[in-house]
Formats: C-alpha cells, sequence, structure tokens
C-alpha cells in the first residue's frame, strides 16, 4: 500500500470514529491521535489540508485529494507523519473497529496500514 493511502485511511477511519455518540463523554484515544496527528501536519506540512476529512470521512474525492497533498508536500515520505499514522490504525482498531466502515474499507485493510507502514520504516533504516 502506498504510504499517502496509508496515511489517509488511517486518517479517515479516525475521522469517522469522532462521529460516534457521546464523543465528549470521555476522553478517547483515537480522537486524540487524530488530533496530534493534525497538529503536527498543520505544523510541519501546512500545504496539507489537515481538516478535510472532518466532513465526509468516507468522500473518495476528498480522500484523492488530502493523499495528493500528502505526496505532494513530501508528509507521505515524513518518519513521523508514518508512525502516527500506523499508531492512529492501531487505535481505531482497538478502540473502534467498525468505524472503518464508514469509509468502505475493513478492519483487515487498517492492519494492511500498519504492516505497510511498518516495512517502510524498517527498510529506511536498514538503508
Amino acid at each position: 500500500m502506498d504510504n499517502d493511502k496509508a496515511i489517509t485511511l488511517a486518517m479517515a477511519s479516525a475521522a469517522a470514529s469522532s462521529f460516534s455518540p457521546n464523543a465528549f463523554y470521555e476522553k478517547r484515544a483515537v480522537e486524540a491521535g487524530y488530533l496530534t496527528l493534525r497538529r503536527y501536519l498543520a505544523d510541519k506540512f501546512p500545504a496539507v489540508t489537515n481538516d478535510l476529512l472532518d466532513i465526509g470521512p468516507g468522500s473518495a474525492e476528498r480522500q484523492a485529494i488530502i493523499g495528493q497533498q500528502l505526496r505532494d508536500s513530501g508528509a507521505a515520505r515524513d518518519p513521523q507523519v508514518l508512525a502516527m499514522a500506523a499508531q492512529l490504525a492501531g487505535s481505531v482498531i482497538h478502540h473502534n473497529p467498525t468505524a472503518v466502515e464508514a469509509v468502505f474499507a475493513q478492519t483487515k485493510d487498517l492492519q494492511h496500514v500498519i504492516d505497510s507502514i511498518n516495512t517502510d520504516l524498517r527498510r529506511r533504516g536498514q538503508d
């Protein structure tokens, strides 16, 4: 899986997770991780519209736009962005696995995000 697609799927799933009932009842790890990644993107890669998936995270058009922005800005190659996206995907799997269905994917797709990113990060460490 390409890094931009992996990051986008993790972000879209996390954004969908925030639509769950009682979102303000307790602090939730998925939303905290999502906001952390968004803040990092805003600080380091301002060309990425980091809140684009807050509305309509399942939109193929919105996902394509953010994917392109991640590629063009270099964010899709940034080890910190990749690590945060993998952690975010894991958080969605652990805390709200049904959220991924709202973006027309499956839990196994999020696991593939984690595996793909971790493989890429390990490969970079060997270079």
